[in-house]
């Protein structure tokens, strides 16, 4: 997982390697834990935070636990989120469970 600030933009982009499952998710959770919880102590750098799922073909129901934990924490901010997607299986999975109305998904 890869970390990248824009200051000047004020966006945090978060880039995971590949699907978003059960196999990965606790670790990412960690690392994103530890991003949002850095960012509680003081006022963010950031204003957005967007999840690279590039790489990604499919999310699943622990993915996308973890994608809504994201969100709220995100929202508990003030910022905004938005979802980096290729596959437009990972594109129907958020639009099934309305994320989609929630954040911001942009197709490379």
């Amino acid at each position: 997982m890869k970390t990248s600030l824009n200051e000047a933009k004020r966006l945090l982009t978060v880039q995971l390697p590949g699907d978003l499952i059960s196999t990965n998710a606790a670790a990412v959770r960690e690392n994103l834990a530890d991003i949002i919880n850095a960012s509680t102590d003081k006022l963010p750098a950031w204003s957005t935070l967007r999840l690279e799922l590039s790489g990604a073909k499919m999310v699943d129901s622990v993915g996308l636990n973890l994608v809504v934990t994201l969100l709220r924490a995100v929202q508990k901010l003030n910022g905004k989120m938005q979802v980096i997607y290729t596959n437009p299986n990972v594109l129907r999975t958020f639009q099934f469970t309305r994320l989609d109305q929630h954040m911001e998904m942009i197709k490379l």
